[in-house]
């Protein structure tokens, strides 16, 4: 039991949106559960999730809610005109997109 009812329970991992300049990023970081992609869902509030590139080069794990995220934010930026490229990954968001047959789905810089 976490010993501070007052304080929530921290999170394994993160995924936020950063502006970077002109350029909008989803970062993804630490272990990707369910959870995560809870509180990421609720703070969007059903908002699309429009951006430029993809940082996932600190994910220690990631659930396949994580990578329904990462699929959907692909989709979404492309409907709206952009072409979001996977600027970084980790080797276990490889190899899951590698397993998964969907590593195409996602455009690296070149």
């Amino acid at each position: 039991m976490w010993p501070h009812p007052d304080i929530p329970v921290p999170l394994p991992g993160s995924i936020a949106v950063e502006v970077e300049g002109d350029r909008r990023v989803l970062v993804l970081r630490g272990d990707l559960d369910a959870a995560v992609v809870v509180a990421f869902e609720a703070a969007q509030r059903a908002e699309a999730v429009v951006v430029d590139a993809i940082d996932a080069s600190a994910v220690t794990f990631m659930s396949s809610r994580g990578v329904a995220v990462m699929l959907l934010t692909v989709e979404a930026s492309r409907a709206a005109g952009r072409s979001p490229v996977l600027r970084a990954s980790s080797h276990p968001v490889d190899r899951l997109l590698q397993m998964s047959g969907i590593e195409d789905v996602f455009q690296r810089p070149e």
